[in-house]
């Protein structure tokens, strides 16, 4: 199936869709104490170890939602340095999110947002005013049921430290810790052991790592950082 077209890009617009593990803010009580406490490598740690990305109810919906903001790379300098966006995250391509049944969400006065509320859209739709000024978003929904959605694949992994690596993960293979050779699976021996390496989203993507005294992102290729 061909991918969705959407022209040309231009200077305002990106293909690159950040979902960050940490911004500035309070989180809402109905997200799990223990993701509220996380610090933002921790997040992006859980979410490379489990291939999943959770989604919760933005501020005034009641539908969960995956939320990505649109960042052009003068864009995404502005979020981290002025608005206190952590550069921690995972980065989708816009078409993806396009065809998982997401999209980017409306920007309207308080008047305008009453419709979708009533039509049962308000997931769709920031209200803007003086006590809700969000437009430096960009913002991009991807409504789901369920807790979340699994990666197969991302386009690139924001990291803002680049010593920093993933927790490994099991990769379902045995060794035996006593000669060193790969086996089937567990055979009893108390040297049999899982065998462990970075998850394979690390492995297979990007990194993409924030450089502070530049203001901008290094562009790893995959597996050039394992």
């Amino acid at each position: 199936m061909a991918r969705i077209d959407l022209g040309l890009l231009r200077p305002a617009q990106s293909d690159d869709l950040f979902h960050f593990t940490g911004r500035n803010g309070n989180r809402p009580d109905y997200v799990p104490e223990k993701i509220r406490n996380m610090s933002p490598q921790e997040r992006l740690d859980a979410i490379l170890g489990t291939q999943r990305l959770r989604g919760f109810r933005p501020f005034g919906t009641t539908q969960a939602c995956i939320c990505f903001s649109e960042s052009p790379p003068d864009h995404l300098a502005h979020l981290i340095i002025t608005r206190g966006f952590s550069p921690w995250g995972v980065v989708v391509d816009r078409v993806a999110v396009l065809e998982m049944g997401g999209g980017s969400v409306a920007y309207v006065p308080d008047a305008v947002y009453t419709y979708f509320r009533a039509g049962g859209l308000e997931h769709w739709a920031v209200r803007t005013g003086t006590d809700s000024v969000w437009l430096h978003e960009r913002e991009w929904r991807l409504p789901i049921r369920g807790e979340g959605v699994n990666l197969v694949s991302v386009r690139a992994i924001l990291i803002g430290d680049p010593e920093w690596r993933p927790s490994p993960v099991e990769t379902g293979d045995w060794l035996n810790g006593e000669t060193g050779e790969r086996i089937p699976g567990p055979d009893g021996s108390p040297h049999t052991r899982p065998i462990e390496d970075l998850p394979s989203l690390w492995r297979n993507s990007q990194i993409w790592v924030w450089d502070a005294s530049t203001n901008t992102v290094i562009k790893h290729a995959p597996g050039t950082l394992c």
